[in-house]
């Protein structure tokens, strides 16, 4: 298959768009709820699609509807669409699930050793969480670090857009070898598993390092509310308003300007027939 270059942000957006539609056709069609999260989530309410710099699409979902999921699709979310599972792909560094257009390629600096990468939507699973404060502390404590020591194995700091990371993460990758990624990659999967979803009042999805503020109500999480994206009839959880401005202030406002660029640096290709 021929590939073309995507020549500019808003062509990578209409890609993952495309993307976007076929899974929600999926899950329309099997009843199984994906929200809009992140800066999608923001996107919409803001600006009824798209945050105008923004280069990928974020949802998430319960790992009840995320295991339904991954059992019906076997890994087939369309004709031109899979799913790449981090427990049944081997080869994929990642621990975030990803619905990627399969035909597509993408060259990134941010890693430290070359990897198969597609375009495509992450998908943010929702477990479930302790009710105690100390204990919600202890785990999102082990989660972090399991999640840094991932990253000093995995990630080119040179290219990273934390400065943070940029001046820490060089000193320390020094004791860190990329090739126990899947070591600290498949520990991370399993202690996300921790806390069942089904038995617990409580849950949060646990890949991010600010996971302890999206902690929440299971019963608040699984209300839906329907919003617009791109056109497209989407959805999101109830609470999103309490959760937006908990996690980044007044997101109705936009950043500063030097703000306003994608958060992710990478060389995109689709195949040719693609048609924007």
């Amino acid at each position: 298959m021929k590939m073309k270059k995507v020549e500019n942000l808003r062509q990578l957006q209409l890609i993952s768009i495309y993307i976007y539609k076929d899974l929600r056709q999926f899950c329309d069609k099997n009843n199984i709820q994906v929200y809009l999260h992140g800066g999608s989530l923001i996107g919409a309410l803001r600006h009824n699609g798209y945050i105008p710099w923004d280069d990928d699409i974020d949802v998430c979902m319960s790992r009840t509807d995320y295991v339904k999921m991954l059992k019906i699709s076997n890994g087939r979310i369309s004709d031109k669409c899979s799913l790449i599972d981090p427990e049944k792909n081997d080869d994929f560094n990642g621990y975030i699930p990803v619905v990627v257009y399969n035909e597509s390629k993408m060259e990134s600096k941010q890693y430290r050793t070359e990897e198969n990468l597609k375009i495509g939507i992450s998908i943010f699973v929702y477990d479930g969480v302790p009710k105690s404060r100390l204990m919600q502390l202890l785990y999102f404590s082990h989660m972090y670090i399991l999640r840094s020591k991932h990253a000093l194995c995995r990630a080119n700091f040179k290219y990273v857009n934390t400065t943070i990371a940029k001046i820490v993460g060089p000193i320390l990758q020094c004791f860190f070898s990329s090739k126990n990624t899947k070591f600290y990659k498949e520990k991370i999967l399993k202690l996300q598993k921790k806390y069942d979803y089904q038995k617990y009042k409580y849950v949060s999805t646990n890949a991010d390092y600010r996971a302890s503020k999206e902690v929440c109500l299971k019963e608040e999480f699984e209300k839906a509310i329907p919003i617009i994206f791109e056109g497209i009839r989407s959805f999101t959880y109830s609470h999103y308003d309490y959760h937006l401005k908990k996690y980044y202030g007044e997101y109705m406002e936009l950043p500063e300007k030097k703000e306003q660029k994608p958060k992710h640096s990478f060389t995109a290709y689709v195949d040719e027939e693609f048609m924007y």
